[in-house]
């Protein structure tokens, strides 16, 4: 049973985070059932560039934190992203920012995936490969130093496009994801691995090591 009024929210930029979100909550529910501990709900809280606006981010730590229940506020956001207004350099300089939105509040955990989501969805490269139809060679050993000039994403679309097929972020990101074992990701992805360790963190599970 989930513990009543235990939660954690997500602060995201749009519809890929959400669609996941259900992998997450799936992991976050098999650890805690696994440690005896209460499950706690997932809500996601899609804010577009709106999460590059210190003062949006200021009201919704106010607004969540505020409430009874809600153990904590993880931020997640792409070093680089189509279309928006500011892009980093890497994580640690998206995670500076976000941090330095409120440095003190001890339940509200910052993190990028770099260069964006993609990079998580690339340890499973050769699932990938064969739910498409197409083989073809991973983009590099480390899928979170596939950069800016072409990022993770970027790769997926070619991948699907040499396969005769569009990528759809939402729809094709959580079928990749479901069913796989997200530790082979997060060994792989150190952001990825920090940021299942936050959501570890709230849920009062014993944190990735």
């Amino acid at each position: 049973m989930s513990g009543r009024g235990h939660e954690i929210v997500l602060l995201i930029e749009g519809e890929t985070e959400t669609a996941v979100k259900s992998i997450f909550k799936q992991f976050l529910d098999a650890r805690c059932d696994a440690e005896n501990k209460p499950k706690v709900r997932l809500t996601t809280k899609p804010l577009g560039s709106g999460l590059l606006n210190e003062e949006t981010v200021k009201d919704q730590l106010a607004m969540n934190l505020g409430r009874s229940g809600v153990k904590g506020v993880v931020a997640l956001i792409d070093v680089v992203c189509s279309g928006r207004p500011q892009q980093f350099k890497n994580a640690a300089e998206a995670i500076a920012f976000l941090g330095g939105i409120a440095p003190n509040e001890d339940r509200y955990h910052p993190h990028a995936a770099q260069y964006d989501f993609e990079a998580w969805l690339l340890p499973y490269w050769d699932e990938i490969c064969k739910r498409v139809g197409r083989r073809q060679g991973a983009p590099g050993a480390n899928p979170e130093n596939v950069n800016h000039n072409h990022p993770p994403s970027w790769h997926l679309e070619k991948l699907h496009r040499l396969a005769g097929k569009k990528y759809n972020k939402p729809i094709d990101g959580k079928a990749i994801l479901t069913g796989k074992d997200l530790l082979v990701s997060a060994r792989q992805c150190p952001q990825f691995k920090l940021f299942l360790n936050s959501l570890l963190y709230f849920a009062g599970c014993r944190l990735l090591p």
